[in-house]
Formats: C-alpha cells, sequence, structure tokens
C-alpha cells in the first residue's frame, strides 16, 4: 500500500514533468554560454589571438543574445531543443550559432508549409 508522501511526491513529480514538457512550468530561460571563452577560441583559430576577430565576436554574440532574449520564450519547444545542441556542437556554446539556427528554423517551417509532394 502506497504511502501518503509517496503519493504526493510522485504527483508533485508527474505535474512538474507535464509542466515542463507543455511550457507550463516556469517561463524557458535562454541558455547561459561563455562568450569570452568562445570567443578567445574563436580568435586564436589561426594561432595567436586577433584581437579584431575577439572584438568582432564579441559584438556578434551580444547582437544574437539580444535578439534571442526578445523571443526565445515563445519559440516552440523542439526549435529550442534543437538549436541548443546546433550552438553548442563547437564545445562552449555561441548565440550568434543559436539565433542563426533559430532563424533557419523559422524559415524552413514557413516554406515546408509550401511544400507539397506531387505524385
Amino acid at each position: 500500500m502506497p504511502t501518503k508522501i509517496g503519493s504526493i511526491s510522485f504527483v508533485l513529480s508527474f505535474i512538474a514533468f507535464i509542466g515542463t514538457d507543455r511550457g507550463y512550468a516556469q517561463t524557458p530561460e535562454l541558455p547561459s554560454y561563455e562568450v569570452e571563452k568562445w570567443c578567445d577560441v574563436v580568435a586564436r583559430s589561426a594561432g595567436s589571438r586577433s584581437e579584431l576577430i575577439y572584438g568582432g565576436c564579441i559584438e556578434q554574440e551580444q547582437s544574437a543574445y539580444d535578439e534571442l532574449k526578445e523571443r526565445w520564450a515563445s519559440l516552440p519547444v523542439q526549435t529550442r531543443h534543437w538549436c541548443q545542441q546546433v550552438a553548442k556542437s563547437g564545445g562552449k556554446g555561441s548565440y550568434a550559432i543559436l539565433n542563426g539556427c533559430v532563424e533557419q528554423e523559422i524559415a524552413a517551417k514557413q516554406e515546408n508549409a509550401k511544400r507539397q509532394f506531387h505524385r
């Protein structure tokens, strides 16, 4: 016979699981990436560090972060999940890559709505 505490714990866990899966829990937060470390890696990709590349990288990351901050919570869960995986494929994570992925996924969804296979 299940205990009352065990039953309550199960119910709370189930509600938390359903809530997160369907977006009823807290608003999804934009992932946190170590931008300075990412940009340092990018700036050193040809050997010694390029200050020009580092500065440009920081600016691109900031711009992408600012765009994503405005729309992150309204994006479909599958887009957020997929694009987070893509953005971290280089190791550290990049808001510029994340934003590019989001933009491409949105555009692809719009294009796919028009596509139809004909026999």
